[in-house]
């Protein structure tokens, strides 16, 4: 009785206060018991989301004010549809001003250390007292410390912070006495993100039972799911090995005895050092439906750390670009309306930050830093029964007279008219490698702009396939990307749609009918790439890599240093307007009448347009571009012979451009607008702003230091190839063969290293045609001895003439062996 008393006033007090502006106080210091004052304000969130639920009726904006501290969560805080605001009384979970609020999903651990060996001390730690699982991540006084590795962290190695291609070897697994538990981290085999897997035993000669590998979407089915594709052989890394235990602040935990074995670095103070073990692998989730979402919440000024690293959960694979997913996140938004954060910040996640799941509507990130961020900051992945005639995995397709030719998604359960705003992103992807500072699939309608993306492994903005379009990327700062992968841009995106049927995958036997009518089924909206600032001197990348189908974009008012841009098969694209500094066009594989637009572009580079399998007949339009290289021609390669611009011109494209100085105002300091006598104004060339590039929050303005780009004059951008290759063309079977050179080829192949003789001429009725051969592919072995280049290829044949031979061919796209009998 005495506790209905209590209730009865205080929800009285509630509904006399309800038609002007709620507060609500949140402490640690607080109280649950208390009415949620500022001076006897609630202990817990959790205490006052149920106070907000309960007002009735709600007609005015309530906020939840945190006060200063870190608060651990023993469990994710759920909200649901029943805890919605309306579009006039929103609900507002914010930071006190000026008070710093922590949303960790770490425990505070108490220990006792004691002296072991070797400089390494150790303390019993009881999981179930703390409520853990096991260690993951952990911290003292803030730093991330790592677990016992090898080779051991190194602060200037590309990949992992180190990696050795013995790091797995038999004589090293022979001196590890019980490495069940270990993690075995590597690169993809082609680069094209990574793979994780978990140590299940050894035998005696040294070899591991291993589980994982299916963090990427690329080769291999669900039966075969722990080794698709492979891993790099050379760029891995092994961890939570205790022998390994032998540098500085590296850690490991012994479940078997319950001991946490340390060898604390001259920073970890363990007399007055706090010990944080992460536990949690999200901390909100705001889980709503299509039928009744989570509406008009919003988080403002709070920082969120400490989760466990997610690369052994399960991943979902998606549609037939090259990412498989956990759907997890820090912040997880599933089935929500109008909802929002805003000036929070993302550090030390041992996974995704955010995450837009399947129904979302008017999301918004904003003015909020990511960093130090084990996979993604923002994550917008739809769900695949929201597509119509999906296939899973780039082999795949649906047959043709199964397809749904209905223009756009089936449903509605993805996200759609989301902003992304003046976020700074940067040194993401500490543990998964196929990452993005924006990443969307199955999405529509999102706006990417004004982020200053940077340090990351793989691209900073990336679009995994073509449902549904519709996207404007604008005014954002990206740099130092690609870091630890290869075959990629700052912006990637792919648009293996239903039109794109892998018989069709650009060059089998000539024949795309009907392709372009179907392009634009999935991907119906145009997606706009314009104003941005891209930077990638030096290395390789595709600049703004529009791969393997992605069609109905429009690039412009683009600036792009030490990268350009590159159009693979696909149809409407548009590339109008940019500024491509010590870059290149790139053209690959192009399908006929694909009615790309190229026109009114400065292109400063000795090689300014690269073709490989793409005929530029088959383009709507190369005109009005003003090329450019100081002290050199410009020249157009990869077609029968290089080009001159005149040469170019004689055969009928670019018909009014120029080769001529584009007058840069101060190039020097970031200024390329040009003057106004330059030639390319005469050409319908017009001058965008090159000061609104990125985030404009002074905070995060002063926080991005400077960074000088020395721009590669690199004339393929290509990066350093591993050995010199002969690129002459030579008879064989009828055919014509050549060595496949450099990344542009084999990234056009699809395949992991620079390798292997193509298939560059097939004359129809031809010996090798007869065989079986089509033009593209790659021959990589033949009768079991590798081919690497056509020398071996020759020698091989010559042994085996007159006899049936078996060859292995790969790159168009899928690797394929068959027989037949040597002339």
């Amino acid at each position: 009785m005495t506790k209905i008393k209590f209730i009865i006033p205080f929800l009285l007090l509630i509904n006399v206060r309800v038609f002007c502006q709620v507060s609500f106080y949140v402490s640690g210091e607080g109280n649950d018991e208390n009415p949620g004052t500022i001076d006897r304000p609630f202990a817990t969130l959790v205490k006052a989301k149920e106070v907000v639920r309960n007002l009735k009726p709600h007609k005015s904006p309530v906020t939840v004010f945190l006060r200063s501290g870190t608060y651990y969560l023993s469990e994710p805080i759920v909200f649901s549809s029943e805890d919605s605001g309306t579009k006039d009384a929103p609900i507002w979970y914010k930071a006190y001003k000026g008070e710093k609020v922590t949303i960790s999903g770490g425990v505070k651990l108490r220990l006792k250390w004691r002296p072991y060996k070797n400089g390494i001390v150790r303390a019993r730690v009881n999981l179930d007292k703390y409520g853990l699982t096991a260690l993951d991540q952990l911290f003292i006084n803030g730093r991330l410390l790592r677990m016992a590795r090898y080779p051991n962290y190194d602060t200037t190695a590309q990949f992992f912070g180190g990696t050795s291609k013995d790091a797995i070897s038999a004589d090293r697994v022979k001196t590890w006495k019980n490495p069940r538990g270990g993690f075995i981290h590597a690169l993809h085999q082609g680069k094209w993100g990574s793979k994780h897997y978990r140590i299940d035993s050894a035998s005696e000669e040294g070899v591991l039972t291993l589980t994982g590998g299916w963090q990427e979407n690329r080769g291999g089915t669900d039966k075969n799911v722990s080794y698709r594709e492979g891993y790099h052989k050379r760029h891995l890394f092994v961890e939570n090995i205790f022998e390994e235990l032998d540098d500085e602040d590296e850690w490991y935990f012994d479940k078997t005895g319950n001991y946490l074995y340390l060898k604390p670095g001259k920073e970890s103070n363990l007399k007055t050092g706090s010990v944080v073990a992460s536990n949690l692998k999200q901390l909100f989730v705001l889980a709503g439906s299509m039928e009744k979402p989570v509406k008009n919440i919003h988080f403002e000024g709070l920082d969120f750390r400490h989760t466990n690293r997610v690369f052994m959960e399960p991943y979902e694979r998606l549609l037939r670009g090259d990412w498989s997913i956990a759907r997890q996140s820090a912040m997880f938004f599933r089935g929500t309306e109008s909802c929002s954060v805003q000036d929070c910040n993302f550090e030390d996640l041992g996974g995704n930050a955010i995450f837009f799941s399947k129904y979302n509507r008017k999301g918004k990130v904003l003015d909020s830093r990511f960093y130090n961020i084990g996979e993604s900051a923002v994550c917008l992945v739809g769900s695949v029964e929201a597509v119509r005639s999906p296939s899973i995995e780039y082999r795949n397709s649906v047959p043709y007279h199964e397809l749904d030719h209905t223009p756009g998604p089936k449903s509605a359960d993805y996200p759609a008219d989301c902003l992304i705003e003046n976020n700074l992103m940067h040194n993401l992807g500490l543990i998964g490698k196929q990452v993005a500072g924006v990443f969307m699939s199955m999405a529509e309608e999102v706006n990417v702009r004004h982020n200053t993306i940077f340090n990351i492994p793989r691209a900073a903005i990336c679009i995994n396939d073509g449902s549904w379009g519709g996207h404007v990327i604008e005014n954002n700062d990206v740099f130092n990307t690609v870091r630890e992968s290869g075959d990629h841009g700052p912006f990637n995106s792919w648009g293996r749609d239903r039109y794109w049927l892998t018989p069709y995958h650009g060059r089998d036997k000539g024949d795309e009918s009907g392709a372009k009518e179907r392009s634009l089924l999935d991907n119906y909206k145009t997606t706009y790439i314009r104003h941005n600032r891209m930077a990638h001197p030096g290395g390789h990348s595709w600049g703004i890599d529009l791969d393997d189908g992605s069609s109905n974009y429009h690039l412009y008012n683009n600036l792009c240093l030490g990268m350009g841009f590159k159009l693979r098969e696909g149809f409407y694209r548009r590339v109008e307007n940019n500024i491509v500094i010590n870059g290149f066009g790139g053209f690959h594989v192009w399908f006929k009448d694909c009615g790309d637009i190229i026109a009114r572009n400065i292109i400063v580079s000795d090689e300014p347009f690269q073709f490989i399998h793409a005929d530029p007949a088959y383009a709507r339009e190369f005109n009005y571009n003003l090329f450019y290289a100081e002290g050199e021609t410009p020249m157009i390669t990869g077609l029968d012979a290089p080009l001159t611009i005149n040469q170019w011109q004689e055969k009928g494209f670019d018909q009014n451009s120029l080769v001529a100085d584009p007058m840069f105002i101060d190039p020097a300091n970031g200024d390329f607008r040009v003057r106004e006598n330059s030639p390319a104004l005469a050409l319908g060339f017009q001058n965008f702003r090159m000061d609104n590039f990125g985030v404009y929050k002074p905070q995060f303005v002063k926080e991005v230091t400077p960074v000088v780009r020395s721009y590669s004059s690199s004339k393929s951008m290509g990066g350093s190839e591993p050995e010199e290759r002969s690129n002459e063309k030579i008879p064989w079977l009828g055919a014509t063969v050549k060595n496949l050179v450099g990344n542009a080829e084999k990234s056009v192949a699809g395949i992991a290293e620079i390798t292997g003789v193509i298939v560059v001429e097939l004359p129809q009725g031809s010996e090798a045609a007869d065989a079986g051969f089509r033009q593209g592919d790659v021959i990589v072995a033949l009768n079991g001895a590798k081919i690497h280049d056509t020398t071996d290829l020759m020698k091989v044949a010559a042994k085996a003439s007159g006899k049936e031979v078996k060859v292995v061919v790969t790159g168009n796209p899928i690797k394929k062996v068959f027989s037949f009998t040597l002339k």
